[in-house]
């Protein structure tokens, strides 16, 4: 599976900020590789900095069924691959709308948005693959809650994942699993994730210096999840490590690594980060080697293994705290979600 298309140069002396905000959203979708129903209910308000003018929204790919304001029906429009609304409440107060859409995850190829690999369902919405999923103000200048429940067959999606802290799961009178999961803080569309499948799990504990203690998980296809120990001892290496150099604690009470087949980058998310699942079958390999080899075979696997850690480690440490650095220095910027490896001064 590869990315298709060609992306579009988009230059930020061109934003200009949206005449709506997005505050609140509660998604609710029913998993099905061919046709995924996405009930998207957010709450809006408008943009007093802005003048008043009709609100449009980012959708590709999308079947719409019902669009409603407040609960009832409400004229729309579509142009190419925006939803336009015109007639929407005056004045600053909130208000709801309501949009309920179809898509196809078995044929979306793209990489972006929600697809199906090996049978179960995974996201990239970064850079602007949440138009993939439902309507949107597909950009990073929106900021919203989400409040996300999943639903699926429980043999063929027994374990299922998203941002946030899980509040809540049982079953449906149909027999359908469902899952609650709330993020509590604000984030852009493209940091929203989603994972569901036959996926194995192994856990271990991590003790913040402020004494909470946290639930490491590597999720992972079954026939992948052997490296998972590895992954869980360079993760809590790495979370001490911000802890103790930078003072930032994860601030939720579970973090899960999701190892995906042939995901095209590694993507930390709010509870979840995302990566090749390669990486753990290469570093089982790498220490079969290392047990049972002799001479040459030994010295690759040596440098294999050298190899995958300093990868993982400039991922973490290097690539991160270039973009805190850089990020850091801009004053405007209060808050930068992924993480901080150190304060620049």
């Amino acid at each position: 599976m590869t990315r298709e298309g060609h992306a579009t140069v988009i230059n930020r002396a061109d934003y200009s900020a949206p005449a709506f905000w997005i505050d609140t959203v509660d998604l609710s979708f029913d998993l099905d590789p061919v046709k995924t129903r996405v009930l998207n209910r957010m709450t809006l308000r408008r943009n007093p900095d802005v003048a008043a003018q009709s609100l449009k929204l980012d959708g590709e790919e999308l079947n719409l069924a019902r669009v409603l304001v407040n609960g009832q029906g409400t004229s729309f429009k579509l142009e190419g691959n925006k939803l336009v609304l015109e007639n929407l409440p005056e004045g600053t107060e909130p208000f709801q709308l309501e949009i309920f859409t179809t898509c196809a995850p078995v044929k979306n190829t793209s990489l972006s948005g929600l697809y199906v690999s090996q049978d179960s369902f995974f996201t990239q919405c970064e850079a602007e693959g949440f138009r993939r999923i439902t309507y949107f103000l597909d950009q990073p200048g929106n900021r919203a809650t989400f409040d996300v429940t999943l639903v699926g067959d429980p043999d063929r999606y027994p374990v299922m994942l998203s941002n946030g802290d899980l509040l809540g799961s049982g079953t449906h009178a149909d027999g359908r699993g469902w899952v609650r999961f709330v993020d509590p803080i604000s984030k852009p569309s493209y940091l929203f994730a989603v994972a569901a499948g036959v996926l194995s799990t192994v856990t271990a504990n991590h003790t913040t210096l402020t004494g909470r203690n946290i639930e490491l998980r590597v999720v992972a296809p079954p026939a992948q999840i052997d490296g998972a120990a590895f992954a869980l001892r360079t993760m809590t290496q790495a979370m001490a490590y911000d802890e103790a150099n930078g003072g930032i604690e994860h601030d939720l009470d579970v973090l899960s690594f999701v190892a995906i087949p042939g995901y095209p980058d590694a993507t930390e998310y709010h509870g979840l980060m995302f990566f090749d699942s390669s990486i753990l079958v290469a570093d089982t390999r790498g220490q079969a080697l290392l047990v049972f080899g002799s001479g040459a075979v030994r010295g690759f696997a040596v440098v294999h293994c050298l190899g995958i850690m300093t990868s993982i480690f400039s991922a973490v440490f290097f690539s991160r705290g270039i973009v805190n650095l850089w990020y850091g220095r801009q004053k405007k910027l209060g808050k930068v979600s992924i993480g901080q490896v150190w304060k620049p001064t």
